[in-house]
């Protein structure tokens, strides 16, 4: 964990630098010095790298293989522990960086307007990272590589790409401010579920749903779209609107389910990925 986090830093800065010299095309068009737009973008994106890393640091125990538990044969039995990363991990760890060079980029947006190159940037570094979310999943079962750390890390890099992809793209004047409540939600639901918990309100459990996936997915497919300057730009009010009134009203029936208001099978403490 530690090398590979060592070597995302050593990227991070090494590209940082060559953003920051005049002949790189993506820095000299745009407002900003391509000094001050390389800092920016370098210390931004190795912010989230490092806190990344530091995530799955702590939560290095969970690196095993995730237990049954529905007998008390299984119970009993420990868990199966890796002792590497993994390659399906791996993968996860490099959407992450990808979501974190994505960051770096809003960060740079926030000196002012910036050439249609650094959403361009955005667009495909996001895209990329969405497109791969298939693939680690895909290897863990291919390689009998499933983790409760590989999910937990899967689903962090969702949840945040989500947060910080929509962003950028606010930022660089490629989506209106609203859609901001797509990625906001999951931390949102997640805080009033603590909330009402801590308050001592019954809460239960969320019945399982496919749709959840499908909605998040649908997500990661139209941001990478409307991010990039030029491409169905007439249609992605309508588009981003749609899916983000979807998103929100999943996450509306979700809350429904856990505060008792829709009902649930189920009582006890309601089930939420973290």
């Amino acid at each position: 964990m530690l090398e590979t986090g060592g070597a995302a830093a050593a990227a991070t800065l090494a590209f940082g630098g060559l953003l920051a010299t005049e002949w790189v095309w993506l820095v000299s068009r745009a407002d900003p010095s391509p000094q001050t737009a390389a800092a920016t973008w370098a210390a931004g994106t190795l912010f989230v790298v490092v806190g990344l890393c530091a995530y799955a640091y702590a939560n290095a125990n969970e690196n095993v293989a995730p237990g049954g538990g529905e007998t008390a044969e299984s119970a009993a039995e420990p868990a199966r522990a890796y002792d590497s990363l993994g390659v399906p991990t791996a993968v996860t760890l490099a959407r992450g960086f990808l979501v974190a060079g994505v960051a770096g980029v809003a960060g740079v947006a926030l000196h002012g307007p910036l050439s249609p190159s650094w959403a361009w940037a955005a667009a495909v570094g996001y895209g990329v990272a969405a497109a791969l979310d298939a693939l680690d999943g895909a290897l863990a079962r291919r390689l009998d590589r499933v983790s409760r750390l590989g999910a937990r890390l899967d689903t962090a890099v969702d949840a945040f790409g989500l947060l910080v992809a929509p962003l950028a793209g606010v930022l660089l004047g490629e989506l209106a401010w609203w859609y901001l409540s797509v990625g906001a939600a999951r931390y949102v639901f997640l805080l009033g579920l603590r909330l009402r918990q801590r308050a001592g309100r019954p809460t239960f459990d969320l019945p399982p749903r496919a749709s959840r996936r499908v909605l998040a997915g649908v997500q990661m497919a139209v941001v990478p779209l409307a991010l990039a300057p030029g491409v169905f730009d007439p249609l992605m009010p309508l588009v981003t609107g749609v899916a983000a009134a979807a998103l929100l009203a999943g996450f509306a029936r979700d809350w429904g389910y856990v505060s008792g208001r829709l009902g649930s099978e189920a009582d006890g403490d309601a089930s939420v990925a973290e």
